[in-house]
């Protein structure tokens, strides 16, 4: 699909989709968000918004934010989430792959994973599959210079119950 890009952003966004809605959520205690990161989020069992991760299959969108970690106090900051459905957005992958594996991935599904902060594209993981893979990007062929462009993958996404 795409050939090496040049410059490697420094922060992963949204790529494509609608715009929004967006809304804000109280977040969870202690959420850290990373420039170079996913930012996949859910509403947690406390109702305040958490970021996904490997087992997550109730997501709601993603986070509108930067490099920021939220207060120590769940309920202290709002995060603005876009809600939107069919959105693609840019993910790093948890290990480098040449520029062949990436093509051979599109259309696949994968899960999610958080390590050391950083909700990566789990491409060799495939048990909840909350992702589906349109695309690549390749910086270049060391660990963390390929990206996947992804959407959810509505038919895995589990949404809560009703209030009765």
């Amino acid at each position: 699909m795409d050939k090496q890009y040049r410059v490697q952003p420094t922060k992963y966004d949204i790529i494509a989709g609608p715009e929004g809605p967006t809304l804000p959520y109280e977040a969870a205690a202690s959420q850290n968000f990373e420039n170079r990161s996913g930012k996949l989020v859910y509403i947690d069992a406390s109702n305040q918004l958490a970021i996904a991760g490997a087992t997550t299959t109730n997501i709601i969108g993603w986070a509108l934010v930067g490099d920021v970690t939220t207060s120590a106090t769940a309920g202290d900051d709002l995060v603005v989430v876009n809600l939107g459905k069919g959105i693609i957005f840019e993910m790093p992958i948890d290990a480098a792959r040449t520029e062949a594996q990436l093509k051979a991935l599109i259309g696949e599904t994968c899960d999610i994973i958080v390590t050391s902060n950083i909700q990566y594209a789990d491409y060799d993981a495939s048990t909840y599959d909350v992702l589906e893979i349109m695309g690549y990007r390749y910086y270049g062929p060391a660990s963390g210079q390929q990206t996947l462009l992804c959407r959810l993958y509505e038919p895995n996404i589990v949404t809560k119950g009703g209030v009765v």
